[in-house]
């Protein structure tokens, strides 16, 4: 067993004994009572401690990182550990309630502007690495990803940023270091690959795949289907119709 391995299985530990905390009140409650205030009160202690072991934690730096055989990585691991284990568990039913899902991502330290939004079956697990502007929404099975591996034992770390009333449709994928400026709309299943830039008020149709280390302009015009590869520049307001498949490391004209 890795020291990694050990020390998740300590911090699981950690986290159950939180989660358990409200059922000291048992005996004073009575077995019903008591199970409905564990319930109630079981995500805000683990919330609590959770984040409270978050902040305790060095800051992970941005890069690309030999997994587990650098500094870097093994920060990223114990950085992303509490907010991973905290919304795989809370997630699913607690941010249902919006009042709580903005408390438990502020949190764990996402910058969130005011009205900016998450379902409750959005994947997020480094919310620390996230940037939400103000009335933004983030749709069902969207994945932030920011961290991915490109390929064997090489870890990709970046933070990820959403402007000011985006909207981000359900099953879009954004990869570490993507950037979507204000105004701007990803349709259904939408891919953004990983360092690549939307500028603001661009629309990107459904099912569209943007590779790594795209630019595409503002007020930009993207059709479903579409396939962007990596390094392309997409100037100011261009139109892109359905289904086309740009050369590799073409600018569109």
């Amino acid at each position: 067993m890795t020291r990694l391995d050990l020390l998740w299985w300590v911090g699981l530990a950690y986290f159950a004994a939180w989660v358990a905390l409200p059922l000291a009140a048992l005996p004073l409650l009575g077995p019903m009572l008591g199970l409905v205030a564990w319930v109630l009160l079981a995500p805000w202690s683990a919330l609590a401690g959770m984040a409270a072991a978050h902040r305790l934690l060095p800051k992970s730096p941005s890069g690309t990182f030999a997994m587990f055989a650098d500094r870097g990585s093994v920060h990223w691991a114990v950085k992303s550990w509490a907010p991973s284990l905290y919304l795989a568990v809370f997630q699913p039913v607690c941010f249902l309630s919006e009042g709580f899902q903005r408390v438990a991502l502020r949190a764990f330290g996402a910058q969130l502007g005011r009205g900016a939004l998450l379902t409750s079956r959005t994947i997020i697990r480094e919310p620390h690495r996230v940037h939400l502007g103000a009335d933004s929404l983030i749709g069902e099975y969207a994945h932030l990803l920011c961290a991915y591996q490109p390929r064997s034992k090489v870890l990709v770390v970046a933070d990820i940023t959403v402007g000011a009333r985006t909207m981000v449709g359900g099953y879009c994928h954004l990869a570490a270091g993507a950037r979507v400026g204000a105004d701007s709309l990803l349709e259904y299943a939408v891919r953004l690959g990983a360092h690549s830039t939307v500028g603001d008020e661009t629309r990107i149709g459904a099912g569209t795949s943007i590779y790594n280390a795209v630019r595409i302009g503002n007020r930009v015009r993207i059709g479903k289907g579409c396939l962007i590869p990596s390094g392309s520049v997409i100037p100011d307001d261009t139109r892109i119709p359905d289904g086309t498949v740009l050369g590799p490391r073409r600018d569109a004209c």
